[in-house]
């Protein structure tokens, strides 16, 4: 591990932090392995390693995959052998991807399956073994050979269209199409055949304007369940919860809801029941709602559950007598390890602390879950947790947390309704009221989420070893207050949220380690919303914005957002003629620094060059007078998720951030164009 002043003060080695991003447990309780992700030999990418990490003391993390261009971990057979992705030995033409099977007695890893549309949603059957999983299949192809030869041919004669009958069109930063996601099923390799191959067959047929969005095999293996979105007409989809027969494809639905969409949370290893949530279609008046039920498989009865509990659990997984359920969900201003009653519904948090949970696993032999815990102030490292003591204890993976150059405190501010807004606040460790430093307002995206993890993205301590305090605020509409907070902020994109925000700012600028008279407002997606709506209605009361993927013509992206079916309800014509940015360009003072990533479905491209054409025209300034800046990216999303692009966007921001706020000339990168 690099000392602590290299990692933040130098950001080439920040972002060279090795780190994980993902957690398997094998059937067994026996295999615990790690997804642990680092800079490629050029520097110039990542690539993520499979690592076993140890089930008893004394034991050290052991490498698996050494593969140039990286693996990706899709599970483990019922034998416990570990099955991943990778695209090595692979030639310049060759578009198939391959699938892996790595034995669990040792050896050289093999391929067992190719699919030029590659593996995803990969479940096992915990009875038979058989396998399934999800990939994409041309809507015109006659039969599997024709199906890789069309892919082989768009390839070759550069054919790239796609022709659309319903929406979406686009999701995050890739094109929906040419392919259609289709279930696959495989029976087992047999054990004794090194040389096996897993037999694919394909078992559904829907349409394009049908959208697979996840599937579980079931105990069994004759059942696989999933989530499905339907086009019904125009724009409008409904989302329902079907079944289909492996044997021969029947689809049949099993939870649906004209008003609402109906999601699969969890798949029971008794085989008896599903659980599902439900969210009704919202509208400025009607917000984003999750009810959980019990579907009962033989009687089609649905039973209510998680009584009261409204925040929105993550990594649900049953135990194997359907008697109770583990998940993971945010929590004021942190997350929580949550243990779910399923005859009662009654939820019980199991884990304390400034702690935040992900990749959670349930050990179906023992009990215990293990899980990547992380914080404001800790990166994701594995640990394990006893249910019934309550223990944490964590497990030894090879990467060892920084020291954090600053403190993180906590407090509270008393919202104008009176509810109480929590923020954290990191601080450099020789602020005090002799030595102020100045402040930097860092606004959360989502708009559903919460600042209580840690962030290779927007790292505060990159910018406490600046000098800077950081404030990160959870106001209205942020996710782990339960139902109360989200609608505080839904039907008012810039009223209480901005209001939220703006107390828990005069709040910290009171504090004597707060420089009062030094301060910038940032924020990305939804926090770049809140930058660009701050920067009309505040004046010159922010030194300096940074707003990054940000919402600016809140008419022009409801409609051109790839979630556009959300956002067009949401953000209805009062919504948008009250809550603008756009409309306030006149206002803006502070200098801005706008960035976008052009591969931005998300929020497009469009609204961070609308921003730029319309700050420009009101300032009317020649180049050499204007203080605004835009950092573009072409070969970014809506996260910078390449290493030296990400170097380039921590350099930038603070360069700009320096000069108007300490009124220091840093200088910007020198790669920059």
């Amino acid at each position: 591990m690099s000392d602590n002043k290299s990692i933040f003060h130098d950001l080439k080695s920040f972002v060279a932090e090795p780190r994980f991003t993902g957690l398997f447990l094998s059937p067994d309780g026996e295999r615990l392995i790690a997804a642990r992700t680092e800079l490629n030999k050029k520097k110039n990418g990542y690539v993520t390693a499979l690592w076993e990490l140890p089930s008893g003391e004394g034991e050290s993390p052991r490498r698996l995959t050494r593969g140039v261009e990286g693996e990706s971990l899709l599970g483990f057979t019922q034998g416990g052998d570990v099955l991943f992705t990778a695209k090595r030995d692979a030639g310049e033409e060759d578009t198939e991807q391959r699938l892996f099977l790595l034995p669990r007695q040792g050896g050289e890893a093999r391929v067992v399956a190719r699919r030029h549309a590659g593996f995803t949603g990969f479940t096992v059957a915990r009875e038979s073994g058989r396998i399934a999983f999800v990939s994409g299949v041309h809507p015109n192809a006659k039969d599997d050979d024709d199906d890789a030869s069309i892919a082989k041919r768009r390839g070759e004669e550069a054919v790239t269209g796609i022709l659309h009958t319903g929406y979406p069109v686009r999701a995050w930063d890739h094109d929906l199409g040419p392919t259609v996601n289709q279930v696959f099923v495989a029976d087992p390799l047999d054990p004794a055949d090194s040389e096996a191959q897993l037999e694919l067959r394909k078992i559904t047929n829907f349409k394009p304007y049908e959208r697979l969005l996840d599937a579980v095999i079931s105990t069994d293996g004759a059942t696989v369940f999933a989530t499905l979105q339907r086009g019904i007409r125009g724009t409008v989809s409904r989302s329902e919860v079907v079944a289909i027969d492996v044997a021969n494809g029947t689809v049949t639905t099993v939870a649906a809801h004209d008003e609402h969409d109906t999601s699969l949370l969890g798949v029971s290893p008794t085989g008896k029941f599903l659980v599902i949530t439900r969210a009704p279609k919202v509208s400025r008046k009607v917000s984003i709602q999750l009810s959980h039920f019990i579907l009962d498989l033989a009687s089609g009865a649905e039973t209510k559950t998680f009584n009261g509990y409204t925040d929105w659990p993550n990594d649900f997984k049953i135990s194997p007598d359907g008697r109770e359920a583990y998940f993971t969900a945010d929590h004021k201003g942190r997350g929580g390890i949550f243990h779910l009653d399923i005859a009662t519904g009654t939820v019980t948090n199991l884990t304390a602390g400034k702690f935040h949970y992900a990749a959670l696993c349930l050990n179906e032999q023992n009990g215990s879950v293990v899980a990547l815990q992380d914080a404001i102030d800790q990166p994701p490292l594995p640990v394990r947790l006893d249910p019934e003591t309550k223990q944490l204890a964590a497990i030894e993976g090879g990467i060892a947390a920084p020291d954090i150059p600053g403190t993180l405190t906590e407090f509270t501010t008393e919202a104008a309704d009176g509810t109480m807004i929590r923020s954290w606040l990191c601080l450099p460790t020789d602020a005090n009221a002799d030595n102020q430093v100045p402040l930097l307002l860092w606004i959360h995206g989502g708009p559903f989420g919460s600042w209580n993890s840690w962030t290779w993205r927007w790292n505060p301590w990159t910018a406490v070893a600046r000098g800077y305090a950081v404030l990160l605020p959870d106001p209205a509409i942020s996710t782990g207050y339960g139902q109360e907070m989200l609608d505080r902020g839904w039907s008012e994109f810039g009223g209480s949220p901005f209001d939220d925000i703006m107390r828990c700012t005069h709040d910290a600028l009171a504090r004597p380690e707060i420089d009062a008279d030094r301060k910038a407002a940032l924020g990305g997606s939804y926090g770049g919303y809140m930058a660009n709506w701050i920067a009309g209605q505040t004046g010159d009361f922010f030194d300096c914005i940074v707003t990054h993927a940000s919402l600016w013509n809140l008419d022009q992206f409801r409609h051109t957002t790839d979630t556009a079916s959300l956002w067009g309800a949401h953000l209805d014509d009062s919504h948008v003629a009250e809550y603008n940015p756009a409309a306030a360009v006149q206002e803006i003072v502070a200098p801005m620094l706008v960035i976008h990533g052009d591969k931005d479905y998300r929020v497009p491209i469009g609204e961070g060059l609308r921003l730029w054409f319309e700050l420009l025209s009101a300032g009317d300034k020649s180049p050499e007078e204007n203080p605004h800046r835009f950092l573009y990216f072409p070969n970014e999303n809506h996260w910078i998720l390449t290493p030296n692009n990400s170097v380039t966007w921590y350099a930038t921001v603070f360069a700009f951030v320096d000069r108007h706020v300490k009124g220091v000339n840093t200088e910007y990168p020198e790669l920059l164009g």
